[in-house]
């Protein structure tokens, strides 16, 4: 197969593998790359070590120095704070902060004043419905009730789910650029390695080489099928006659199955937003 060929800014041409293995050379001098490798030499899936860290500090630098900020003021207001997960995570990195709770506290002190306002704006329509329907002879306030729910209901995304979401598909489309690089692969087929599936779906969504994407699955078929071994030995051993036999790596091969099909702890379900 012929190579590609783009000019660059001499007029000399370039061939498209070239450009990008310069791309490759170049992200690996950069912080992308200093976070893929982190995630790398962790256990289970790389993509969610990279999401979890970069979500802790994310809310440490939200809480640390933009409890004042407009924006995310403003993105709080419209979904009313963060979600469950990123709220009680918030309360950890507090601690984490050593503060008492200011910083959370500052960060939703004009939300609550916003909810209260609301809550007093919605009262004062219900008394002036019930009024109007009292002199009508009328009962029902259905339509009050439906508009109150939908004014009150979250109109924007938790931002750190937000946030996270970019995050995750930022380093989807990292594991794909650099796939072909000696380094990444000696890293990606270490043993203890394991993609997730919402996050192994999110490799191959991103990937458009034919490549790419037959070596992503192949690497995942060898450690699945190797879990697959583990978990069956593990099942295998619960049985009376194999009671006495040491256990090995598969007794921890029930949890690693759980992560591969619901991601670490923390992790939102992926798929759900590609329904």
């Amino acid at each position: 197969m012929k190579p590609t060929y783009t000019k660059n800014g001499i007029g000399q041409k370039t061939s498209l593998i070239d450009v990008k293995e310069n791309e490759v050379i170049r992200n690996k001098r950069s912080i992308p790359w200093v976070r893929l490798e982190e995630g790398l030499r962790a256990s289970g899936c790389p993509l969610c070590e990279i999401a979890l860290k970069s979500c802790r500090k994310h809310l440490n630098s939200l809480l640390y120095e933009y409890v004042n900020d407009v924006s995310v003021r403003k993105n709080l207001h419209s979904s009313f704070g963060f979600c469950n997960h990123h709220a009680w995570l918030a309360k950890e990195v507090e601690h984490e902060l050593s503060s008492d709770g200011q910083h959370f506290g500052t960060l939703h002190e004009s939300v609550l004043h916003g909810e209260l306002r609301m809550l007093g704006e919605a009262s004062a329509i219900t008394r002036t419905t019930k009024q109007k329907q009292i002199a009508a002879k009328k009962k029902s306030m259905d339509p009050v009730v439906l508009q109150l729910v939908k004014t009150m209901e979250p109109q924007g995304e938790c931002l750190l789910c937000a946030s996270s979401r970019h995050t995750e598909e930022f380093y989807a489309s990292q594991f794909v650029l650099m796939y072909s690089d000696e380094e990444f692969r000696n890293l990606f087929e270490a043993e203890n390695l394991l993609m997730c599936r919402p996050h192994f779906l999110s490799i191959i969504r991103e990937a458009h080489d034919p490549a790419a994407i037959d070596y992503f699955l192949h690497q995942q078929t060898i450690k699945l099928q190797h879990l697959y071994d583990r978990l069956k030995l593990f099942l295998e051993k619960h049985d009376v006659r194999y009671q006495h036999e040491p256990h090995g790596k598969e007794w921890t091969s029930w949890l690693e199955t759980l992560e591969h099909f619901s991601c670490k702890p923390g992790i939102d379900r992926l798929w759900d937003h590609h329904q």
